[in-house]
């Protein structure tokens, strides 16, 4: 019998009804094989060759698709078992997420899209090979593969470049970029000290940050993560010795290895952040760098619990490789160190931020550290620590959530109390990673909520984050280039990484606003007069809808210069050429801590201009006029910098869009009585436009953004995406490209009547799918995955147990286990295919 080769047969034309051009199928998606009025026994066979439905029946016959993807094949037998026809079809799928109340699968559009925005292709070349990768930093791109390992599908170049650059001691490097071609400012720094090393064959420069301690395990768990989504054995075979190599790095080096507690040591940072306080600075001269006789060690906690999970990442890998032996030593070196560092760092509670070598040392950075909890206590809930230390430090989230301060988005802090001194590079209180608020903490927070019976502390710590895109829409998100610009997907619902820990209270302060009515010279309206110019000479391109008298700006009062009460002199318009000025001075003859400028720009050239605070006594203070400060005021985006706003926008009848920006400037000798102020042009600058200035008796203060700074957003949504599907959606891998499956659904805790789920590595053809209802008392499981194990582990309703379960319509045993409050459904499922699981409670 002769069939075609796009499956359908010339004889009996079988054709499916639902693929009429020949498209893949997806699991769990209904088909109709039709053609012609056949009957006798039909089988279906996955993409790996498996049987997984054999039954009698004729015309048109029904099933739903299920096993591993790929090409499927169906074929009718006679009573012989003789083919009467057969034709195949594709089967694929990709990860998705979708439920009935639709927050959860709002929350996963975003942070999806979140980790595609920020994780553009990078790519690198050594010699004749080529690297793609999602950042050219080591940590970043591991922790941000933790989301995307299910939605990207090439995983290994990445951590290949990070191996090839290896350093021969086995240290690893935090960034690779090519050779410059002239000494750069971390030449300077970094070469001397042996943590900046070149390849000038390959073009390559590596560089490792000295005050941390933590790639070599992070190295290890990309690995990992990389060989399970793969399944290719033999590329992971061909790294363990690199590996093996990174984890003894961090035990030799006296940078890195404390002799005294036998646990990995830094120096003081903020966890596990890349900066020291500044009498740490003072000792090593760069707050990166480390001195290993001089640095004032101590022991974070975070490096040992990642450490310890990188040791059990590695024994896994060497017991599949068959290096038995090496892999019980391994286990046996991540148990030890755990165990070290309970006796260390755990006060019963959570782990300690940092405890120095020398307990003599004291740092006074205005906080009891032994009382802040930190980001690593979070990543510990999913490190392998026992329940019973998992339970304490989610319940002191839980308190910590009932006692937040005011305007707090949420528990999730990278650190908490935030230090009120001493870490000149943590910016402000509340700031980054001095008590800012992170998605990173909130999804290890809500994973390890969900693997430690706090299943509705997961659901709920999601729902929240889910909030976050709408309540701070109005705010600008950070763009990928670390800068404040806006970019053209930036109102595309970025889930922020960091917010401010805090509302921010405005201090009490006094204003005084100059006049400038003798000193303008400009016309707000093209049109002009003699002898003043028109703004910029451009007719009705003008600012002539400008409100004008008294306005209030950020809270910051001006004075506008009504044009027609002024002979039509309006504002200061300076610029180099004529009929501009290219300087004036203005008297003021008081003190102040700040000056704020009303102003905007006709250029894209900077600095703009130039401001200079002449003191009584002689002395002066310049400052340039930059594009953190003002932008042109001609079609800008939107503007945000901590000292420096967008202050009003308008239109013309030209320009739909034009605004002017106000900016705040410190004062450095607030004690000096400021005789005046000369306000000047540079060489090639536009026009630039003073439509007010202002006095204060405080320091330069603007409503801070909610949305701090410092950590790159795919960071975060990463964590919150693995939360999602491997925590609430329950679908884990327990063995290699899901070749064992544990599927644990608990959208009960959430609510969920209605989600179905599709997991997928796209890096291979492991996958997972299922389609969950809770009705009632009555849950029902449909999956199907190319496991041919299922460990299911079902959320049960509170306080109920299960009265009846059936699994393909047959009752089968199952085993009741208790999480804490939360009661589980256990049950074992072995064939591939498509299965129901039915339990009523």
């Amino acid at each position: 019998m002769k069939r075609q080769n796009n499956g359908v047969d010339r004889e009996h034309h079988l054709h499916l009804a639902e693929s009429p051009l020949n498209e893949p199928m997806t699991p769990l998606s209904r088909v109709t094989v039709t053609g012609g009025c056949l009957s006798g026994t039909w089988t279906v066979r996955d993409g790996q060759g498996r049987e997984y439905i054999r039954q009698k029946g004729k015309t048109p016959f029904r099933f739903t698709v299920g096993g591993a993807l790929g090409r499927h094949e169906v074929r009718l037998l006679d009573e012989a078992q003789c083919e009467l026809a057969a034709l195949s079809f594709q089967v694929d799928c990709r990860t998705e997420l979708k439920e009935s109340d639709g927050i959860y699968q709002q929350l996963f559009a975003d942070a999806l899209w979140t980790m595609l925005c920020w994780s553009e292709p990078h790519y690198l070349r050594l010699g004749n090979r080529f690297y793609n990768f999602f950042s050219f930093c080591l940590r970043d791109h591991i922790h941000v593969m933790k989301g995307l390992k299910y939605f990207c599908p090439e995983l290994k170049p990445g951590l290949d470049l990070f191996g090839d650059t290896q350093h021969t001691n086995g240290m690893l490097a935090d960034t690779v970029k090519p050779l410059e071609r002239v000494a750069s400012y971390w030449d300077i720094v970094f070469l001397p000290t042996g943590f900046r090393w070149q390849d000038p064959a390959r073009d390559v420069c590596m560089q490792r940050t000295p005050v941390e301690n933590d790639l070599e395990y992070i190295y290890v768990e990309g690995l990992y993560y990389i060989w399970k989504a793969t399944g290719d054995e033999a590329w992971m075979r061909g790294r363990l010795d690199q590996a093996i190599r990174a984890l003894n790095f961090s035990r030799q080096s006296p940078c890195y290895w404390s002799r005294k507690f036998k646990l990995l040591k830094r120096g003081y940072t903020i966890d596990t952040w890349d900066f020291q306080t500044e009498e740490d600075l003072a000792i090593s001269g760069h707050n990166m760098l480390i001195d290993p006789e001089k640095t004032r060690f101590g022991i974070m906690h975070g490096d040992n619990t990642g450490y310890a999970a990188g040791c059990r990442y590695l024994a896994e890998m060497l017991e599949h490789a068959g290096r038995n032996a090496e892999a019980r030593q391994w286990r046996r070196t991540g148990d030890a160190i755990r165990q070290r560092l309970d006796r260390v760092a755990w006060n019963g509670r959570f782990y300690r931020h940092h405890v120095p070598e020398d307990p003599r040392v004291k740092r006074d950075l205005g906080v009891d550290e032994s009382k802040q909890i930190s980001l690593s206590n979070t990543y510990a809930l999913n490190r392998g620590i026992p329940h019973a230390q998992c339970v304490e430090i989610l319940r002191t989230y839980q308190h910590l959530r009932r006692d937040l301060p005011k305007g707090s988005p949420g528990e999730w802090y990278l650190i908490y109390p935030p230090f009120e001194r001493g870490f000149k590079h943590a910016n402000d209180k509340w700031e980054y990673m001095n008590g800012g608020v992170s998605t990173i903490t909130a999804g290890e927070l809500a994973h390890g909520a969900f693997e430690h019976g706090f299943e509705n502390y997961g659901a709920d710590i999601l729902r929240r984050v889910g909030g976050l895109c709408d309540k701070f829409a109005d705010w600008l998100p950070r763009a990928p280039n670390g800068g404040s610009a806006v970019t053209e997907w930036s109102r595309q619902r970025i889930l922020p990484c960091v917010l401010r820990g805090a509302e921010s209270t405005p201090p009490r302060r006094t204003f005084h606003t100059l006049d400038l009515t003798t000193a303008a010279n400009v016309d707000f309206c093209g049109k002009g007069a003699k002898n003043v110019p028109g703004w910029t000479g451009e007719g009705r391109n003008d600012l002539a809808e400008m409100l004008v008298g008294r306005q209030r700006y950020e809270d910051i009062p001006f004075v506008l210069i009504d044009p027609r009460q002024n002979q039509r002199r309006a504002c200061i318009g300076l610029a180099p050429k004529a009929p501009y000025l290219p300087e004036i001075k203005l008297p003021v003859n008081r003190v102040a801590q700040s000056l704020y400028l009303l102003h905007t720009y006709s250029s894209a050239a900077f600095p703009a201009g130039s401001i200079t605070m002449q003191y009584a006594d002689g002395s002066e203070h310049h400052v340039a006029v930059k594009d953190n400060m003002v932008r042109n005021w001609w079609t800008p985006p939107d503007f945000f910098h901590p000292h420096a706003r967008v202050a009003w926008r308008g239109k013309n009848r030209v320009c739909p869009n034009i605004a002017v920006f106000t900016c705040g400037i410190y004062n450095p000798h607030p004690e000096k009585i400021i005789a005046g102020i000369r306000l000047a042009t540079m060489p090639g600058a536009g026009e630039w436009f003073v439509l007010g200035l202002t006095l204060c008796d405080a320091p330069v203060y603007f409503q801070p953004n909610p949305i701090s700074f410092g950590i790159p957003d795919h960071w975060g949504a990463a964590a919150v995406m693995y939360a999602l599907l491997e925590g609430l959606a329950g679908v884990k891998d327990e063995g290699v490209a899901f070749d064992r499956l544990l599927l644990a659904p608990r959208w009960v805790a959430a609510g969920v009547k209605r989600a179905e789920v599709c997991v997928r590595y796209p890096a291979s053809e492991g996958y997972a799918s299922y389609r969950y209802r809770g009705n009632g008392r009555l849950l029902t499981l449909t999956f199907t995955s190319s496991a041919p194990t299922t460990r299911l582990e079902i959320l049960l309703p509170e306080a109920r147990r299960p009265r009846g379960l059936t699994l393909d319509g047959r009752q089968v045993d199952f085993e009741y286990r208790q999480v804490e409050r939360s009661g589980y459904a256990s049950v074992n499922v072995n064939g591939v295919g498509v299965h129901t699981l039915r339990i009523r409670a």
